[in-house]
């Protein structure tokens, strides 16, 4: 049924298209001759009243703010033809003032995800989120500077909900170059490109741009019943992307198990591991990070740690005793480079989009890094699968202990985000049914479980770490896209939103089933 309504709604789009690029290109065949011999300057000079033409003029800019078809440097051109200059001046740049104004409206009203998905699928998509990504405010400068879609950005800029002034001021000192230098021209231009070379060739692209356009869209709705049926994810064990590690090694022994069965899938479908990084206070998060890597081979991880403000001290419950017993030399296995730095050196490294993150504690180290270079984190990560929120709504520790971080985060992260949620893990019950000594999980575990054999805990971090690397099975699948809101609590609030690009794993697997697979990677030391 779903596949056959995206059929029709494909067929009646791309006859939308054949419709309207035939009805243009009759029009200018038939109109050729009068539209060859047009002159615009004449056009504004028959108007009623000067009021009349200069109305007009201010129109066809509030049009073009919402059609994103008009060309404007044949505005400015037309208006320095039949004006003096500091007359055409004024009102080129209350045309421009309008038409940014009417499409920062229709960003406001379009919304955010909406209109990040038409960028990141548009031509220029890429370039123009790089750049506000790296240079914020002047960005918007540099993108009326180059020759991007103006509207295209204003459209951005609205649905980010840029302040209006500064948006206004920094457009117009960005574009105010191009627009001088055309208004001044006017008649000019003809000296150096005879009019009647201009209207041939801007007919002949208009003509081929919208065979594209339609011939392009054809083949992508030809694909519409392969999109339908592809899952939003593609995990590790398809697509063979490096893998970082955030955890907060302390609070609670499931991120020793998910740790655990991390390293196993690494081995399992031959990934690299870039990195772990402790987003706590606590260096002895790090020593326990150290000793768990070395029981599974992994000697030479590397180690980052948060080293601002204190998130989460005091999380002795298992880390600083598993510690003093795995650790040979205690001062060494606890130590750890910044996050920050460490972050960034990885990420530059790397290819780009070639590296998934998979959170198991707060967002404090990604919101550094984000906030650090965003263009860098954008362009380096993937996607970010991490356990964190409870869903449709609720609050959840990872969120509530660093809740501006998360909302930094999601805010400036324009990638995939799929969130295991507190609801996923907590019915599905692993770990240890004996104490094994000589393993540092084992040991993580029974310490935290104090009530005795089996030592078993819900498994929170264990499943955004399953699926990572196996994506939907038959344990889980992914919600509808939505759209995530927290407040200075840490609480979360969704709503279906098909633009966005941030999912949630609902459960689809007895949870003894789920629990009996997991146990077995964590309970077998080798890979399996």
């Amino acid at each position: 049924m779903k596949q056959s309504a995206v059929k029709i709604r494909h067929g009646f789009a791309l006859a939308i298209r054949i419709i309207i690029t035939v009805a243009i290109t009759v029009l200018i065949i038939w109109k050729y001759n009068d539209l060859r011999h047009i002159n615009i300057e004449r056009l504004m000079s028959n108007a009623s009243s000067s009021i009349t033409a200069i109305a007009a003029v201010l129109g066809v800019y509030m049009v073009k703010g919402v059609t994103f078809v008009i060309p404007a440097s044949l505005l400015y051109i037309a208006v320095g033809m039949a004006l003096g200059t500091w007359k055409a001046l004024i009102i080129n740049f209350t045309g421009i003032i309008l038409e940014f104004s009417v499409s920062y409206l229709l960003g406001i009203i379009l919304g955010g995800n909406f209109v990040k998905k038409k960028i990141r699928d548009s031509k220029y998509g890429d370039k123009i989120l790089n750049i506000y990504d790296k240079y914020e405010n002047a960005g918007i400068v540099i993108t009326r500077i180059i020759l991007f879609p103006v509207d295209l950005n204003s459209v951005f800029l609205g649905s980010l909900r840029t302040p209006f002034l500064k948006y206004i001021g920094l457009s117009l000192l960005g574009i105010a170059p191009r627009v001088i230098l055309y208004t001044v021209l006017g008649n000019k231009i003809y000296e150096y490109i005879p009019y009647k070379y201009l209207l041939p060739a801007a007919a002949i692209l208009l003509i081929a741009g919208l065979v594209i356009w339609t011939v392009l869209y054809a083949v992508r709705s030809s694909k519409a019943e392969e999109i339908i049926n592809e899952s939003p994810y593609s995990p590790l064990c398809k697509e063979k992307r490096s893998v970082i590690l955030d955890t907060d090694m302390g609070p609670d022994c499931d991120d020793a198990g998910a740790l655990a069965i991390m390293l196993k899938y690494l081995k399992m479908y031959d990934i690299e591991l870039k990195g772990i990084f402790n987003c706590t206070s606590n260096p002895y998060a790090n020593g326990c990070i150290r000793a768990i890597c070395d029981y599974y081979g992994y000697e030479d991880v590397k180690i980052g740690q948060h080293k601002g403000r204190e998130i989460l001290p005091d999380c002795f419950v298992y880390n600083k005793p598993l510690v003093k017993k795995f650790c040979k030399f205690e001062n060494s296995a606890c130590s750890a480079d910044e996050s920050r730095e460490l972050y960034h050196k990885i990420l530059k490294g790397s290819a780009d989009s070639s590296v998934t993150v998979i959170s198991i504690g707060t967002f404090t180290n990604l919101a550094e890094i984000i906030e650090y270079d965003t263009a860098l984190f954008n362009k380096k990560v993937h996607s970010v699968v991490s356990m964190a929120g409870e869903f449709p709504s609720g609050k959840e520790f990872n969120i509530k202990t660093d809740p501006i971080a998360f909302a930094s985060f999601i805010e400036k992260f324009r990638n995939q985000i799929i969130f295991s949620g507190f609801e996923t893990g907590k019915d599905i019950l692993t770990g240890f049914s004996e104490y094994d000594e000589d393993n540092p999980v084992s040991y993580a575990y029974k310490e935290f479980c104090k009530s005795g054999k089996p030592y078993l805990r819900e498994s929170w971090d264990l499943t955004a770490v399953q699926f990572a690397f196996e994506g939907e099975t038959s344990f889980y699948k992914l919600s509808s896209p939505v759209e995530i809101k927290v407040n200075s609590s840490g609480e979360i609030k969704t709503r279906k939103n098909r633009y966005s690009n941030r999912y949630y794993i609902i459960r689809t697997a007895d949870n003894n089933l789920t629990a009996d697979y997991l146990n077995d990677l964590l309970e077998k030391r080798d890979q399996i």
